[in-house]
C-alpha cells in the first residue's frame, strides 16, 4: 500500500480488466466500461494485486451491471 501504481501492476489490471470486458461482452466507451474502470481502481487503490482475486471481483462487478 505504498500509493505507487508501478507499470507492471497496471499491466496486470489492465489485463484482468480486458479479459472480464471481452467475456462479458462490455464494448469500449460504454456506460458499463466505465463503471467497471472505477470499480477495478477501487480494488486496486485498496491493495488488491492479486491476478485470480482482481478477476473475480470485477466479473462479480460486471455481472451486477445494467445492460
Amino acid at each position: 500500500m505504498s500509493g505507487i501504481a508501478y507499470p507492471g501492476d497496471l499491466a496486470l489490471l489492465k489485463q484482468v480488466f480486458d479479459r472480464v470486458c471481452a467475456e462479458a461482452g462490455i464494448s469500449v466507451g460504454s456506460m458499463e466500461t466505465e463503471r467497471l474502470s472505477v470499480s477495478a481502481m477501487e480494488l486496486f487503490s485498496d491493495g488488491e494485486f492479486d491476478e485470480a482475486v482482481l478477476y473475480e471481483r470485477l466479473r462479480l462487478v460486471a455481472r451486477s451491471l445494467p445492460r
